[in-house]
């Protein structure tokens, strides 16, 4: 009799029904996206880390190791930002201290609020000097 009892256990699992046996497709699936989305992140880390690691960035750049920005001497650094992008405008009036330029088509007046786009500008430690000196609108920019 204790022989029948084994058998039987035997044969019961030997037929379970088939959603014991095996995991769902839609299980393999997201595990299968958890591993992909783990080894893109894993990947972008390293290279980061790599990025990190570098003592001089510039190292494979060697043209841009001798530019000297301020050997050029420049008086304002100037960018076009569109009207609509808020965040845009927003930083670089209040976060970087740029204003709209004289030369923007709403301060001349030849295009007013038609134009899509303002025309931002801030001077350097070069254009402050000359403009306390030349007293002109432009602040030497043109003349």
């Amino acid at each position: 009799m204790g022989n029948c009892s084994v058998l039987f256990v035997c044969c019961v699992l030997a037929f379970q029904p088939s959603w014991l046996q095996r995991k769902s497709s839609k299980g393999k699936e997201k595990k299968q996206k958890r591993l992909e989305e783990r080894a893109a992140m894993d990947a972008v880390c390293a290279k980061v880390d790599a990025a990190n690691k570098l003592g001089d960035p510039l190292e494979a750049f060697p043209v841009f190791k001798k530019y000297d920005r301020n050997g050029t001497q420049m008086k304002k650094v100037m960018l076009t930002v569109f009207k609509h992008n808020h965040g845009a405008n927003q930083f670089f009036r209040e976060a970087l201290q740029f204003e709209i330029d004289d030369t923007s088509p709403s301060m001349s007046g030849c295009c007013g609020e038609d134009c899509s786009y303002e025309i931002l500008s801030r001077r350097t430690k070069f254009g402050e000097s000359q403009q306390a000196h030349l007293g002109t609108p432009c602040g030497g920019c043109c003349h």
